[in-house]
């Protein structure tokens, strides 16, 4: 499932959490990485130094990947990034995408004031059709040999139950299988939308949604996750993923990218373009079906 993976490289200055991210992704069956840095469209002439300053780095990182077991190759080329990597995506047929949140080089400081996701990464969760492992710039530097504990030490899944959403706990049913870790199952009842025609319903509803949360559980633990929690919770669904995720000792969010409102969410899903920009975690996000 996480075979063959893109990691998206800025060398200016460099983010080991990337490599290390990717590294820990072995255990989930990766085997191979390509490591891309994409030119912002510019004169011959500029492209080709501007690629010969960022071939030593772009080295660096395929050694370190090869030193850990996972073979690499270099891709290089001018165009519009998100665009390009998401082209170049589909062109090497890669499981997962992994990219930093926000944009570390000077041209894309410039480009995101004021936007705590970044340009690139944003416009790439849009356009995507494969799972992408968004990096927060704000996380601590991982260490080399504490990868897969680092990532993989407490998952949180949330889910609306949508088609989405069980598109996403294939992705985490890998993972448990793979790790064993702990996982948080979290569904938050939206309360930024009431049906005033449900209000007599709202503990049958709760009820329901509990049972669903607790099959979930069961199942996980039979597949040999020894602790999966379970969190029901009230309010705008986004503000409370966010919220969990910082006080909740979780190192990683698995969702979905697309719930079950298609007008409201419409490209990409509004809980999961909130996340996307607040989370201090990484978040692994699961494209629907297209």
């Amino acid at each position: 499932m996480f075979r063959k993976i893109l990691v998206c490289v800025d060398p200016y200055p460099p983010d080991n959490n990337l490599i290390f991210c990717a590294v820990s992704l072995k255990k989930l069956g990766a085997e191979e990485v390509v490591l891309a840095h994409i030119i912002v469209d510019a004169s011959l002439g500029l492209d080709k130094m501007l690629i010969a300053q960022a071939r030593p780095e772009m080295e660096r990182q395929k050694q370190m990947l090869e030193e850990a077991g996972l073979p690499a190759s270099i891709a290089m080329e001018a165009g519009i990034p998100a665009h390009a990597l998401s082209d170049l995506a589909e062109k090497e047929d890669v499981s997962v995408v992994i990219i930093g949140a926000q944009g570390r080089g000077l041209l894309e400081s410039i480009t995101l004031a004021g936007n705590p996701l970044g340009n690139v990464s944003a416009k790439l969760l849009h356009i995507t059709r494969r799972p992408l492992l968004l990096i927060p710039g704000t996380l601590p530097a991982m260490e080399s040999g504490r990868e897969m504990s680092a990532l993989f030490s407490h998952v949180l899944y949330p889910t609306d139950f949508s088609d989405t959403a069980e598109i996403a706990f294939a992705y985490l049913e890998t993972v448990v299988r793979a790790t064993q870790c702990p996982i948080t199952l979290l569904h938050v009842q939206d309360r930024s939308r009431p049906a005033p025609h449900l209000g007599h319903r709202l503990k049958e509803l709760q009820n329901l949604d509990q049972l669903r949360l607790q099959r979930l559980q069961s199942w996980l633990k039979g597949l040999g996750a020894e602790d999966v929690r379970i969190d029901l919770a009230q309010g705008s669904p986004g503000d409370e993923i966010v919220k969990r995720a910082k006080g909740g000792g979780c190192s990683l969010i698995l969702m979905g990218t697309q719930g079950k409102s298609i007008t409201r969410e419409i490209l990409l899903g509004g809980v999961a373009h909130h996340v996307a920009r607040h989370a201090a975690l990484p978040v692994l996000f699961i494209p629907a079906l297209q």
